[in-house]
């Protein structure tokens, strides 16, 4: 039902972030402008990963399986263990690590007893010793890669990290799990796997594409297992916010599109009149009048000027994050006719719930 395993773990992060995730630049001469510089100077920040003597990071390098040893190993706060590889001396500078890591079933060696500390390691290699030093578990069973299938050795792996949204693939549809992994693809990976802020945007827009689907599906007691536990949902007929309009708490919602009742949702823009209607008038207007299972553009978490009210979601749920659905208008209409579903998702006892649910249209 609920998909969101990893945002879930730091609300005092994840209920001041916005829209984008920055850390105090590292200075490292060769990733200023680089796409995985952020994901680098977070690593660099807390200590976990470092450039070379001429001041350079060389992002498209690889790690080796010594260096990810010693990375794991200080970001888990492993004790150093002495390393019993025939290849791993013991004045080898990552012994402790690499038998740090492999006391704890993160790291193994080969069958001839090798370690090969200098190897440097696939994306299938990554992805099986992240999973298991952060306990991830695969949730899904069909690959989205044409080049990885249930009979891949890490393929339980993959689809961990993939599930967590802490590993993807390439545009083309491929995971290339053989290929080594570079300096900068594993700062993003290892910054994912311990930071919810860096999988947030992924997992709450992941989340708000299902809902849109049970909405179109009306699926109402699937709904109510995303509702906030004590705030409920509030439905909105405009992104300005209003506390008359309605809220439904999760006992009501499984049973709201049976319900004969009419309410007041709030007024209709332009004519001032009241918006008294069933639930599912109320659903069929401002809900479900467009399909959005497939937006023409999903938006996190930031405010998109599109018509000309107010849009008052963050001010009026400060410490939510919410993501719009957009369906362009049509030509007939000039475009005039686009519209959007906001869901706006709240923090509570470490873990995201629906608590908005606002329509986004052209309004007179």
């Amino acid at each position: 039902m609920r998909n969101l395993k990893r945002i879930s773990l730091i609300l005092v992060v994840t209920l001041t972030l916005v829209a984008s995730v920055s850390f105090a630049s590292t200075n490292f001469t060769d990733v200023d402008n680089h796409w995985a510089e952020t994901y680098i100077d977070y690593l660099a920040s807390e200590g976990l990963i470092s450039g070379f003597p001429d001041g350079t990071f060389k992002p498209n390098e690889t790690l080796t399986r010594a260096q990810v040893s010693s990375i794991l190993s200080n970001e888990l706060s492993l004790s150093p263990v002495p390393a019993s590889f025939p290849d791993v001396s013991a004045s080898h500078w990552a012994n402790g690590h690499i038998g740090a890591v492999v006391s704890q079933g993160i790291m193994n060696g080969y069958p001839d007893g090798s370690f090969r500390p200098d190897n440097p390691m696939t994306r299938a290699e990554v992805s099986a010793v992240i999973a298991a030093a952060y306990n991830m578990t695969q949730s899904t069973s069909n690959s989205p890669f044409s080049d990885l299938d249930q009979n891949h050795w890490s393929f339980s792996n993959v689809m961990a990290l993939v599930d967590d949204y802490v590993i993807s693939g390439y545009p083309d549809g491929t995971f290339r799990p053989n290929n080594s992994m570079s300096r900068a693809e594993f700062s993003v990976v290892m910054s994912k796997a311990i930071n919810p802020q860096f999988t947030q945007e992924a997992a709450l827009t992941s989340e708000a594409l299902d809902i849109a689907q049970i909405l179109k599906d009306e699926d109402m007691a699937a709904l109510a297992g995303y509702a906030h536990p004590v705030d409920g949902i509030r439905f909105s007929p405009y992104y300005y916010i209003e506390n008359s309009h309605q809220v439904f708490t999760a006992a009501q919602i499984p049973n709201l599109l049976a319900d004969n009742s009419v309410y007041f949702w709030g007024i209709q823009d332009g004519s001032g009149f009241d918006i008294d209607e069933t639930p599912q008038d109320y659903f069929d207007r401002y809900v479900n009048a467009r399909d959005f299972t497939s937006p023409d553009e999903t938006v996190y978490n930031n405010v998109i000027a599109r018509g000309n009210l107010i849009n008052n979601i963050p001010s009026f749920y400060p410490n939510a994050v919410f993501v719009e659905l957009h369906v362009e208008g049509t030509q007939q209409y000039s475009g005039m006719d686009w519209r959007s579903l906001y869901l706006i998702f709240e923090g509570y006892n470490g873990d995201f719930y629906l608590i908005g649910i606002a329509n986004g249209e052209w309004t007179t």
